[in-house]
């Protein structure tokens, strides 16, 4: 029977937009395991480390250095080069000091430093919610986690942002997307620009929903699902 899927790796011309590193050079480049991102939104660590990052040579070198732990991901020590990495994961390196964050600039995953005390703080976006027993709802986010929470505490809709402390996972701050809100473009030919919510219009004939932001006077529209809600001091991220 034909060993269909079940490869490790994939040629580097069939990778995925999201990562940006030159199509030509070695034919083969590591494959993200499933796991909490989609395939088309993520890349393997190794590959963030070692083509993206430059922090290490090869994928030899890379193991030796998540195998000392020195590479925590959303606070915890990760040892698998193939883990994906994706949207607002926290990538930090204790002996160097350093924290950075994953955002999407224009289709395309890049890390972005951030400060330390940033990087205790995790903005995840509900894309769904499921009642489950002893009369609690269970908050699933986009990176793949779960917060669950009492009935009588649920607040939340799809769409809204929960910021969760990592690597203990209890919510910090809850922000909702409605008028007036931060939010950052995650996907589509805006994605990497920050704006404020102006109106979500519904559209007809089951076509997505609009969300009209202002930009620095100027106004934006992109689809509802490509809106991420964040707080007031969001670290922000460099377009040019």
């Amino acid at each position: 029977m034909a060993r269909h899927g079940n490869y490790r790796h994939l040629k580097r011309l069939a990778k995925s937009k999201a990562i940006k590193i030159p199509k030509k050079g070695m034919v083969w480049l590591a494959k993200s395991e499933p796991g909490k991102h989609e395939k088309n939104h993520c890349m393997p660590l190794v590959v963030l480390l070692r083509d993206v990052m430059k922090l290490t040579k090869n994928a030899s070198e890379t193991k030796t250095v998540l195998n000392a732990g020195h590479v925590l991901v959303d606070g915890v020590v990760q040892r698998k080069t193939d883990v994906g990495i994706g949207l607002m994961d926290i990538v930090s390196f204790p002996k160097l000091k350093k924290h950075y964050q994953i955002f999407m600039v224009r289709g395309a995953l890049a890390p972005v430093e951030i400060s330390d005390n940033e990087a205790k703080f995790k903005s995840c976006r509900v894309v769904n919610k499921t009642l489950i027993s002893g009369n609690k709802v269970q908050l699933n986010l986009h990176d793949g986690r779960n917060v669950i929470i009492e009935k009588e505490e649920d607040r939340f809709r799809v769409g809204d942002t929960v910021r969760v402390t990592i690597p203990d996972n209890k919510i910090d701050l809850f922000i909702k997307l409605e008028k007036g809100v931060k939010c950052y473009i995650f996907k589509g030919k805006h994605s990497g620009t920050i704006g404020v919510l102006e109106e979500i219009v519904a559209m007809p004939g089951g076509l997505p929903s609009q969300a009209h932001l202002s930009l620095d006077g100027k106004q934006l529209i992109t689809q509802k699902n490509y809106l991420f809600a964040v707080a007031k001091d969001f670290p922000g991220v460099e377009t040019k």
